[in-house]
């Protein structure tokens, strides 16, 4: 009975511990979400396009959601240092990030070395809308829509130009180039700022550019927007066709932004944060908040957003290939 009696003191023990750490772990597993404010942090200053539309995001969600949302501009690194701080943090939803496709395809195509994959480090939650992607083109051209553009670029081979101040504007003008078989030369610029005093003097005849403060250029006769990059026509400028529409088919180099978590947010998590996500906007108001940005409203599923960046990593790795444009 003695020894009996010394062998259940530590086993009582053990047992003891276990069910505390399981009753610990179950009360941790059973906080609902979200349980302390949300970090939405957008990889870009503050100021921008995209730091409106995620403000916008942060406090539609955070009234959804009912805890503060607050947004954390880490920019650099054309966005790939607060991505990375995504993907480090903890998968529980407390943590979103606000992308576009340059974090998500650009920096791991363009890199020698790329810092994550996308598919395998984040999450998709869902995309907030389509970019307007204008091509511009001098005033000086006789042309007044693509197909004319196309003609005379074929008439004149070699001795047009064509500005790109992003990796989107690149690979959509060498796709353009490749798909209507013209000769141009592409002139890179450090953003799109920097190359549109050279597209409105004249001394580059063409650009693919989302800059939408371009199209007051074309108010004022400066520029002239001929197609416009997406399934329908922006809301900026109604008169302007899609591509599709102006006869070439096939530019599937598509800007847009998207809210992320981390790899292994729980299911549960992202499809709260994706019903969330698709009423808000569905709201008009924030409908219409896109639209000033240039940014035509768009949902799509978890599931969508996997698959269709699944398809443009492919898109743009190929097209990097064929273009020969040089990775860094």
């Amino acid at each position: 009975m003695r020894n009996m009696t010394r062998n259940k003191k530590p086993l009582t023990f053990k047992v003891v511990a276990t069910l505390m750490l399981s009753l610990a772990c179950s009360i941790a597993l059973a906080q609902p979400f979200p349980s302390r404010p949300v970090k939405l942090i957008v990889p870009f200053t503050a100021g921008g396009s995209v730091d409106a539309v995620g403000r916008a995001v942060g406090q539609g969600l955070s009234e959804q959601l009912g805890q503060p949302v607050v947004v954390d501009n880490r920019p650099g690194a054309d966005g790939a240092i607060g991505t990375a701080e995504v993907i480090r943090s903890k998968p529980d939803g407390h943590t979103l990030l606000v992308a576009t496709n340059t974090q998500i395809l650009a920096v791991p195509t363009l890199r020698l070395k790329p810092p994550y994959d996308p598919l395998t480090a984040l999450q998709p939650i869902g995309l907030l809308g389509q970019s307007a992607f204008f091509m511009y083109v001098h005033p000086s051209l006789p042309v007044n829509n693509l197909k004319e553009f196309i003609a005379y670029a074929k008439a004149n081979p070699g001795k047009l130009s064509y500005a790109f101040g992003n990796s989107t504007g690149n690979l959509a003008a060498a796709q353009l180039v490749r798909l209507a078989g013209l000769q141009m030369t592409g002139v890179p610029y450090k953003g799109e700022a920097p190359a549109l005093p050279d597209l409105i003097s004249g001394r580059v005849q063409m650009m693919l550019a989302s800059t939408t403060s371009m199209l007051n250029m074309v108010k004022d006769g400066k520029l002239k927007a001929i197609a416009s990059i997406g399934d329908a026509r922006s809301a900026l400028a109604p008169d302007v066709p899609t591509f599709d529409e102006a006869g070439l088919r096939g530019i599937t180099i598509l800007p847009w932004i998207g809210l992320f978590a981390p790899a292994d947010t729980s299911p549960e998590i992202v499809t709260r944060l994706s019903r969330e996500l698709t009423t808000l906007m569905r709201q008009p108001a924030n409908a219409r908040l896109l639209e000033q940005q240039g940014l035509t409203p768009a949902v799509r599923s978890p599931g969508e957003m996997r698959t269709f960046i699944s398809t443009q990593l492919q898109i743009w790795t190929r097209l990097i290939s064929e273009a020969g444009v040089e990775r860094e």
